[in-house]
This record gives C-alpha cells, sequence and structure tokens, in this order.
C-alpha cells in the first residue's frame, strides 16, 4: 500500500509563482522594501532603517527651520530701514550685530544642509543680509568721538547707571561708585527708596540734584555753576542740565532719561526726549556731554537724528549694557555716554553687574576747548579740573 502522501499531487512551480498573494502577504513584502518587520501587532521599523529614516526626518526640519530663520533675517534687515515710519519696525533696527551674526552663521547652515540652486540662492541672500547691516554699523562708527590725546591736561571722569527700580543689592552700586570714584553721575530710575542711601554719598559726592525731577538724579564731587530741567513731554520727569567750570571753560553735562518704547506712544515720548538732548547740546555754549539710559542704541532711527543733528557723538558704539542676564554678545547697547564740541575720549568702560538690569558705563574725558587757557595759566603741570 503506497504511502498516503504518494498520491498526493503537489502544485506546479509555475502555479505558486503565479498564484495570487493574500493582502498579508502583499503587506509583509511591502513592509520589508520599505525596512519594516512585522509582528503580530504589525509593522516594526527595523534598526538600521530607523536611523535613516530619523536622519532623513532630522535634516528636513533643519532645513525648514534654516528656511524660517532666513526669512526672519531678511525682513527684519529691510523693517529696520522703516523705523522712523512706524515704531514696530525700528524694534528690529536695535539688532544690526545679531543680523549680521546671524546671517553668517546661516551661510554656513545652508552649505552644511542645502545643496544646488537653494544653497546658492539663499547663500546669496544670507551675504547680502549680513553686508547690509554690517553696512550700517560701519556708517555709524563715523559719529564715535575722537580719541583725546594724553597730553591734555583737562580731565573729567563720568558715569551713567539705571540703578534699577528693583533692584535687591542696592549695596553694589554704592560699592562701584566708591571704588570708581567718577567726578560727574547720572543715575536713572531712582524713586524716593533710593534717596537715603544717595544721601549716605554726601561725603564723597556733596553735590547731588535729587528730586529735580522724578527718576533722575545728578552727583557731583564739585560744585556746577548752574543746574536746570528741561521740560520734556513727560510730566515732571525732564532733562537735567548742569554746567562747570573746567577752568575757564564752561562745560554742560546733560543726564537723561528717555521713555521705554514699550508702546507706541512712549516710544513717540523718546523720541521726542532725545530730540530735546540733540537741542540742548546744539545750544551749549562750549564742550558738552550727555549720558544716560536712553533706551535706543546707536542703530535705531532716533538715535540715527540724534547723531546727524547735534555734536554729539558716541563714546563707544558697540559695548552691550542691557540686559545683565543675558551674555554681552546677545545684549544691546542703549545706556550711552556722548561728548561733543571740543571734548575726546581718554577712557571708557563697561561696569560689571550692580544688581540692576542695566550695566553702569563710565568714561574719562578730556577738553580740547580748554587746552590752550589751562596752559597758559598752569604751564606744564597736568591737573583735573574736577578732581583739584
Amino acid at each position: 500500500m503506497a504511502a498516503p502522501w504518494s498520491t498526493a499531487r503537489s502544485a506546479p512551480m509555475s502555479a505558486r509563482i503565479t498564484a495570487p498573494s493574500s493582502p498579508r502577504s502583499v503587506a509583509r513584502r511591502r513592509d520589508i522594501g520599505r525596512g519594516f518587520a512585522r509582528d503580530a501587532h504589525g509593522p516594526v521599523l527595523q534598526p538600521c532603517r530607523m536611523r535613516a529614516v530619523l536622519g532623513h526626518t532630522l535634516r528636513a526640519s533643519l532645513r525648514t527651520l534654516l528656511l524660517l530663520a532666513v526669512a526672519v533675517v531678511a525682513l527684519a534687515t529691510v523693517a529696520g530701514f522703516y523705523g522712523a515710519a512706524n515704531v514696530w519696525l525700528d524694534y528690529a533696527a536695535h539688532f544690526r550685530p545679531h543680523l549680521a551674526g546671524a546671517a553668517a552663521a546661516g551661510m554656513l547652515a545652508t552649505a552644511v544642509l542645502l545643496a544646488g540652486w537653494r544653497r546658492l540662492t539663499l547663500t546669496a541672500l544670507l551675504a547680502g543680509c549680513a553686508i547690509v547691516n554690517a553696512s550700517v554699523m560701519v556708517a555709524e562708527a563715523d559719529y564715535r568721538a575722537g580719541v583725546a590725546e594724553e597730553y591734555v591736561p583737562l580731565a573729567l571722569r563720568i558715569a551713567a547707571v539705571n540703578v534699577y527700580f528693583f533692584n535687591r543689592e542696592p549695596q553694589r552700586i554704592e560699592a562701584w561708585l566708591r571704588q570708581e570714584q567718577p567726578d560727574v553721575v547720572v543715575l536713572t530710575e531712582v524713586d524716593r527708596s533710593w534717596r537715603p542711601r544717595i544721601a549716605r554719598l554726601a561725603d564723597l559726592y556733596p553735590y547731588q540734584a535729587v528730586g529735580q525731577t522724578a527718576f533722575t538724579v545728578m552727583i557731583a564731587r564739585r560744585p556746577w555753576e548752574s543746574l536746570e530741567v528741561a521740560a520734556g513731554p513727560r510730566r515732571g520727569q525732564g532733562i537735567l542740565v548742569a554746567r562747570f567750570d573746567m577752568a575757564g571753560t564752561k562745560l554742560t553735562v546733560i543726564g537723561a532719561h528717555p521713555a521705554s518704547p514699550i508702546h507706541p506712544r512712549y516710544a513717540r515720548r523718546r523720541n521726542a526726549e532725545l530730540e530735546i538732548v540733540a537741542r540742548l547740546a546744539s545750544d551749549a555754549p562750549g564742550p558738552v556731554v550727555a549720558m544716560g539710559d536712553f533706551n535706543a542704541t546707536p542703530w535705531s532711527a532716533p538715535m540715527r537724528r540724534l547723531v546727524r543733528g547735534s555734536p554729539l557723538r558716541y563714546a563707544d558704539l558697540m559695548a552691550t549694557t542691557w540686559p545683565t542676564f543675558l551674555p554681552g554678545w546677545l545684549g544691546i547697547k542703549i545706556d550711552h555716554i556722548m561728548v561733543g564740541k571740543g571734548c575726546a575720549v581718554a577712557g571708557y568702560k563697561v561696569g560689571p553687574d550692580v544688581g540692576s538690569d542695566h550695566r553702569p558705563v563710565a568714561a574719562t574725558i578730556r577738553c580740547a576747548h580748554a587746552l590752550s587757557r589751562a596752559r597758559e595759566r598752569e604751564g606744564p603741570i597736568a591737573r583735573s579740573a574736577m578732581g583739584g
């Protein structure tokens, strides 16, 4: 008797090849071709294929982010030129250095992530943005104050400090002032709680203009000949104007804290106050200094108008002052010391963190207007006009 299987006839090979596949087998082959394996719960991505898919997804995401970043840089670069027409657009102008740096970094990212015409197009666009932003900064460098010759004898050390309404460590500002001992200091955001502390500085700064304006104070080691408050658009928050005698030459020191541009209305007030500063500097009879928290960077529309419409020039153009909780290269410069009409800068520095959201700024200036008179009276002996 033959074995039972001997009578069973297996299907021809052609039949097995041409027989229609079940939906399950078709899905299995499709998954394997895509890098999937199947288990009881469905397709599972194989490890090698998983890495490839994740890498592709990551690169696609990075390309998308790069395109968005390029769009932001390009739009912000253009928007900064229209700050005079719209205060919101002027915000973009504050970040010219950051935009130039971002454009340079974007060109490197483009070289890594893109190829072909996309790489060429974006690289050209980013290069243009970098050049435009850098050219704006280079143009403003023409409005930087000259460097004083060391032989000029009449020196004045000045400083501007935004003390910050919510400063929890005010003793750090007092310690910094006692360490640096500038001759004239402008303090901003000074409310009533600061007055006792300023009074304790009377041994070093016996001349104090406290309460003349709402939140701006001027203190000095030597007396001023006159002190007045120039009215501004904000009630009770005028601009301090003091005049000192520097060996026969009248030096005008302007202390200002224009409004913070957190709203278009405040931005317009800030712009109006900066225009007053420009007028006061232009009307000064001799050398002039203006300092304080101006709430505007050198690249913004109101500051560009100020330096083009007055004799004031920047003691420094690039050193950032705000905010203190970010690294300096991420900050912006809104605290300024500016000089004009014969004043030159012999030294400038940004101070340390003193508990405020702003870093203090200090400078040593020399007054060329008084040079010839001082030499006639004093000969070769150099002395500080304010230090005695």
